[in-house]
C-alpha cells in the first residue's frame, strides 16, 4: 500500500490510543509548577542522526538552555521505529512528556482532535502573555505584513492553536523539480527544453546516444500523488489537490491530466521513461544521473543537486546537473502550476496535558521565534559557525568555513555540518532564511535552480491549497474513503503510464473512484478551503 495510506492507518491507530490514554487519566485542569527540567519527544532530523546521539548534544539546543534558562531532556524513538509508530507507542505510556514535536496531520481527526483527546492543551489563553514572539506572527506586526496567513494555516477548524508550528519566511517556496544534464545540451548544441516536444527531442537524442534510461525518477514523480512538479505544468494542469477559480479540483478528474499521462504512455513506450521508477528510491535515481544512465529527473536543489554535481565532478570536470524551467504548453509562455510549499505546515511542538511546568515550555519554544533565538536556531553562535558581513547596508549571516569547507571538517555535505551544530529547516521556528538558503546552496547550478523554480510565485499561488484543518467528522470519513479509494485510482492511473494498461481504460477508471465517493472527499476539502477563505476575511 502506498506511503500516504500507511500514515493514515497509523493515524487512526494513534487516535486509538489517545483516546485510550485519555480515558484513563484526564486531568480537569491545568496545572503548572516549576521543575528542574522539561522533557521533550520528537524524531531526530535524519541529516543531525548522523553526527549526533540525542539532541542534547546539538549547539543550537545547548545555547536555547543559556538563553531562556530552561533545561530540556530529549527523548527520541529507538533507531529503526518510523516516527508515526513511535508516537503510537509513546502514548500507550502512563504519562506524556511535557512537550512534543509531530505532524499533527498524521493525527486521526487532526490536531482538533488531539485537543479533544486532552493529549495537548490549546494555547490560546497563553500566547499573548507568555510567548510573545510566535503572537506576534500570529496577530501582530509580523502577523499583518504577512496577511495573518501563518495564523489561518496554523489553527483548528474552531480556531484554537495546537502548538509552535514550522513558519516559511522569505521569498522561495519551491525547492525542486526537473533537473537536465546541461554539459549534455551545450555538447549536443540543444536549448534547455521548454515545451513537450522539445523535451521529447531531447529523449530522443539521450536515447541514441546510448543513454539506457533518459529520464529516471521515482513513482511520485509520474504519480498525481502529492505536490512535486513534473510535466502536468505543459498541459495546463496540477498535481493532487489544488485550487482553481476558488474551487477544489483533483487532478485525476481534470482534462489536462488525461492528457498528460496519455503522453508519459507514450515516452514509456518509446524507451525514455525509466520503467523502474515503480521501485526506484532516491539512491537509485541519483545512481542514473550521476553514472550516465540517464540525463534527467526530479530532484532538490540540496540533496540533489548538492550531492550529485560535487562527487561526479571529482571524476568529470565539465559534469553539470541544471534545473529546468516548468514545462509549458507552448514556448514563451508561463506556467501558474508549479509545486510549492504554503507558509505554514502542521508539523509544531505541543504541549501535552501533562506538562508540569507550562510557562517554562512556553518561553523555551516562544524564544525560536525571536530574532535573537532564531538565528540561533539557524546559524549557531556568531563566530564560532556563522559571522555577520554587511552588503550594501544590509546585514547578511554568512556560515564559517566550519561549516562550507564541509570535506575538509570530515562531512559529507554541507547539510550534514550545518545539522551538527544547528536545526535551520523543516522544524518549528522560522524555515526558509534567504541567508540560510545562500549557505545551504553554494554551487551555482543550485542558485540557478533556487531563481528559476520561484519565478512564478505570485501567479502560482492563486492555486495552491493551502494547509487546511478538517473537523474530527471531515477527517474520519475523508480518510475512510481515500484509504481504498486513492490508491486504486493511482495504481490504475501508473499502469495506463507504464504501459500495463490502454489509456482507454483511464475514464473507466475515474468513474469507478466517483462512485468510491470522491465527489465527497472533495466536498469536504471545499468546506475547509471555504472556512479558511472566510477566516482570511476577517
Amino acid at each position: 500500500m502506498k506511503k500516504i495510506t500507511k500514515i493514515i492507518s497509523l493515524a487512526c491507530a494513534t487516535a486509538l490510543a489517545a483516546s485510550v490514554f485519555a480515558a484513563c487519566g484526564k486531568k480537569e485542569e491545568k496545572t503548572t509548577a516549576s521543575v528542574d527540567h522539561l522533557t521533550y519527544w520528537s524524531t531526530m532530523d535524519g541529516s543531525a542522526s548522523i553526527t549526533l546521539k540525542n539532541y542534547s548534544e546539538m549547539l543550537f539546543f545547548q545555547e536555547l538552555e543559556k538563553l531562556t534558562g530552561v533545561k530540556v531532556e530529549f527523548i527520541h524513538p529507538i533507531a529503526g521505529s518510523t516516527g508515526n509508530e513511535a508516537f503510537v507507542a509513546m502514548l500507550t505510556n502512563q504519562e506524556l512528556p511535557d512537550m512534543l514535536e509531530y505532524n499533527w496531520s498524521s493525527y486521526s481527526g487532526g490536531a482538533q482532535q488531539a485537543i479533544d483527546d486532552d493529549v495537548i492543551i490549546s494555547l490560546n489563553d497563553y500566547l499573548k502573555d507568555y510567548a510573545p514572539n510566535y503572537y506576534d506572527y500570529m496577530y501582530g506586526e509580523k502577523a499583518k505584513t504577512n496577511d495573518y496567513l501563518y495564523k489561518l494555516q496554523t489553527v483548528t477548524p474552531d480556531g484554537r492553536h495546537y502548538g509552535f508550528n514550522v513558519l516559511n519566511i522569505g521569498n522561495s517556496r519551491v525547492f525542486d523539480g526537473l533537473v537536465i544534464r546541461g554539459d549534455l545540451l551545450k555538447k549536443w548544441g540543444m536549448d534547455m527544453p521548454e515545451t513537450i516536444d522539445e523535451w521529447t527531442a531531447i529523449l530522443a537524442k539521450a536515447k541514441a546516444e546510448g543513454f539506457e534510461k533518459p529520464l529516471t525518477g521515482i513513482i511520485y514523480d509520474i504519480s498525481f500523488i502529492g505536490s512535486t512538479p513534473y510535466f502536468n505544468s505543459a498541459f495546463n494542469v496540477g498535481k493532487y489537490y489544488y485550487v482553481e477559480d476558488g474551487k477544489v479540483v483533483y487532478a485525476p478528474f481534470q482534462k489536462g491530466f488525461k492528457e498528460y499521462v496519455a503522453q508519459m504512455a507514450d515516452w514509456c513506450k518509446a524507451g525514455y521513461i525509466d520503467t523502474g521508477i515503480i521501485t526506484n528510491d532516491g539512491a537509485k535515481v541519483e545512481g542514473n544521473l550521476a553514472n550516465d544512465i540517464s540525463i534527467a529527473a526530479v530532484r532538490g536543489i540540496g540533496g540533489g543537486i548538492g550531492k550529485i554535481v560535487p562527487a561526479v565532478r571529482e571524476k568529470n570536470p565539465d559534469y553539470t546537473l541544471v534545473a529546468c524551467p516548468y514545462p509549458v504548453p507552448e514556448k514563451g509562455t508561463a506556467t501558474d502550476y508549479i509545486g510549492m510549499s504554503a507558509e505554514a505546515t502542521s508539523l509544531a511542538i505541543s504541549i501535552t496535558r501533562d506538562c508540569r511546568d507550562i510557562e517554562s515550555a512556553l518561553k523555551w519554544c516562544d524564544a525560536r521565534y525571536s530574532e535573537e533565538g532564531s538565528i540561533l536556531q539557524i546559524f549557531g553562535v556568531e563566530g564560532d559557525t556563522y559571522t555577520i558581513e554587511d552588503r550594501d547596508g544590509e546585514k547578511h549571516y554568512v556560515y564559517t568555513d566550519k561549516i562550507l569547507n564541509f570535506k575538509e571538517n570530515g562531512y559529507n555535505s554541507v547539510s550534514e555540518a550545518i545539522f551538527k551544530y544547528a536545526l535551520p529547516a523543516n522544524h518549528p521556528g522560522l524555515n526558509q532564511h534567504p541567508d540560510y538558503l545562500d549557505g545551504y546552496y553554494p554551487l551555482d547550478e543550485q542558485k540557478q535552480a533556487l531563481e528559476v523554480w520561484n519565478k512564478d510565485l505570485q501567479e502560482a499561488r492563486a492555486h495552491l491549497l493551502p494547509t487546511l484543518t478538517f473537523t474530527e467528522e471531515e477527517a474520519r470519513e475523508k480518510t475512510d474513503i481515500l484509504e481504498v479509494a486513492d490508491a486504486e485510482l493511482e495504481v490504475a492511473i501508473n499502469d495506463i503510464i507504464l504501459g500495463k494498461k490502454s489509456i482507454d481504460t483511464y475514464d473507466a477508471a475515474i468513474e469507478k473512484a466517483l462512485d468510491s465517493g470522491f465527489d465527497r472527499v472533495l466536498e469536504i476539502y471545499q468546506a475547509a478551503y471555504d472556512r479558511y477563505m472566510i477566516n482570511s476575511k476577517k
